[in-house]
């Protein structure tokens, strides 16, 4: 016995039942996640991966908020070149007009040589925030 044409569903409805399947599919699917530490939104600096420190610090130098440079200073030390290179490069975009007075710095450098990176631009960062809020 067949069941009468009002109680089929729709062929429109047919059409989309594989779509609808397909999205609820991927839907529960699980990715990895960034590892989270206490550094709220930009938690990616703190990543294993070097491409999610670079994407971090890409993302940072796009606020041109001036308060986040010194959270990029710890990464002039990174193990990786590249996430060197754009966390001096943000943090000479980050330092604007001032850019002449930071002090030297070889992403390229063995370790042994750029020790003193981080405190040389903590130093740095410290004078230039005292220039640009002079104390009355």
């Amino acid at each position: 016995m067949s069941a009468p044409i009002s109680s089929l569903p729709s062929s429109r409805f047919l059409m989309w039942l594989p779509l609808i399947g397909g999205l609820l599919l991927l839907g529960s699917c699980q990715v990895p996640s960034h590892k989270v530490s206490g550094q709220g939104p930009w938690a990616g600096l703190a990543s294993e991966e070097p491409v999610t420190r670079t994407q971090t610090i890409h993302a940072i130098s796009g606020t041109l908020d001036r308060n986040l440079a010194p959270l990029l200073f710890p990464l002039l030390n990174d193990p990786d070149k590249w996430v060197r290179l754009n966390a001096r490069s943000t943090i000479l975009k980050l330092a604007g007009d001032r850019i002449n007075t930071a002090p030297s710095y070889d992403y390229l450098a063995p370790p042994r040589d750029r020790r003193y990176a981080v405190a040389d631009h903590q130093q740095w960062w410290k004078r230039l925030s005292q220039a640009s809020h002079p104390s009355p």
